[in-house]
């Protein structure tokens, strides 16, 4: 660390230039772009009722090495890693659970880095950078009376680098999509057992006799208009499962202008025209993301069509390497997506509350090593079957 070397607290993500900050950013963190965090930001998505951002910056002779957006939180909805019955625990004996601190993209239960680095560091010294960064965030979390730290859907090297500077380790899974190299889809059928080749067909079948228009819109295929139709999608579902909708229809028309680029749409239409149902993803490089899903009438089978197979499709023609479809995972798995382990790292400030929390994680850890491998040995994948 030298005299050039500061770190910052930022309140805004317009504090930072689109350029800079993007050019910390993964190829499999599109969810981490300057763009769709600003968008949550200025459409009061986040940073008015919950989600206050604190961003941990560092700086090298003024150029901008190392990010950690954080957000201070007054639950835990959206995050996905779910540590309700510690807060719960915590009430019960009288102790605050909130605020807390948290490292996550708000909303969106993907996996990927948490600390953005410039490409250009060496691995010696973004450690060092990781271990201050980290540290920071400690002392501030500390320094707030917050009552815990926690860095959601992290990857392996910075669950180990998390470790190292006092966080806990923390194992969950989601299902994803593995490309194995398929030629195309029924190659990709081949690998399954037989009852499942023949459930996927006939769903597919059914659909593809409907009547209905299903088109993949990515680039300039996307229109003003489409940030209308997949946000009366997305608050249609909301109302009818989850209640109040996390996003608000400015964040749908500003990100299908600042961020159409990453943008995966499948969509649906009647033999008017009309637009009846589809699902918003997000692409980036080998990478493809499930995000929104919605259907303003019920058509058997078209939520499997617009969330999974279209982007199996798209996946095997342009040779990605993984399909991600977020949170929840019976329909995923019978469909072959593979259970895969998601890590998370948790920090607790209270003394005894942490020693209690952190034995459960001890024990959680061994179950769900084994629940993975279980899963995955009853995959509908013939590979995987049978293997514990």
């Amino acid at each position: 660390m030298t005299e050039q070397t500061i770190v910052e607290i930022h309140n805004h993500f317009s504090d930072f230039a689109p350029e800079e900050w993007n050019l910390l950013v993964p190829e499999d963190s599109p969810f981490q772009e300057w763009e769709f965090l600003s968008t949550l930001e200025t459409s009061a998505c986040i940073g008015r009722d919950d989600w206050f951002p604190r961003i941990f910056s560092l700086r090298v002779a003024g150029v901008l090495r190392m990010v950690i957006p954080t957000y201070i939180r007054k639950d835990s909805y959206g995050e996905y890693i779910f540590d309700f019955q510690w807060a719960n625990a915590f009430h019960r004996a009288g102790i605050p659970y909130y605020p807390k601190l948290t490292v996550a993209v708000p909303f969106t239960p993907v996996s990927s880095s948490r600390i953005l680095s410039h490409p250009s560091l060496d691995e010696k010294t973004r450690e060092i950078f990781v271990n201050t960064l980290l540290n920071e965030v400690l002392k501030f979390g500390k320094s707030e009376g917050l009552s815990s730290v926690h860095i959601l859907f992290c990857t392996e090297n910075e669950k180990k680098l998390g470790a190292e500077t006092g966080f806990v380790p923390r194992l969950s899974h989601q299902y994803h999509w593995l490309n194995r190299g398929y030629a195309n889809f029924e190659d990709y059928l081949a690998l399954l057992v037989k009852e499942r080749r023949k459930t996927i067909r006939s769903e597919r079948k059914k659909i593809a006799n409907s009547g209905l228009k299903i088109s993949t819109l990515v680039g300039g295929d996307i229109l003003e208009k489409h940030a209308s139709i997949f946000y009366q999608f997305y608050a249609d579902t909301h109302s009818k499962k989850w209640g109040q909708a996390y996003l608000n229809r400015n964040f749908f028309d500003t990100i299908f202008s600042t961020f159409k680029h990453r943008l995966f749409l499948v969509l649906a239409e009647n033999e008017r025209g009309e637009p009846i149902g589809g699902s918003m993803n997000v692409l980036r490089g080998k990478f493809l993301f499930g995000r929104y899903w919605g259907a303003l009438e019920h058509v058997p089978n078209l939520h499997f069509e617009c969330c999974y197979y279209r982007l199996i499709d798209y996946a095997i023609d342009h040779k990605l390497e993984r399909v991600e479809a977020g949170a929840q995972g019976e329909h995923k798995f019978l469909r072959g997506y593979e259970a895969v382990p998601m890590h998370s790292l948790h920090h607790i400030y209270h003394e005894e509350g942490s020693n209690a929390i952190y034995q459960y994680l001890e024990r959680e850890l061994e179950v769900e090593k084994q629940n993975i491998s279980l899963y995955n040995s009853h995959s509908p994948i013939k590979s995987l079957r049978g293997k514990l």
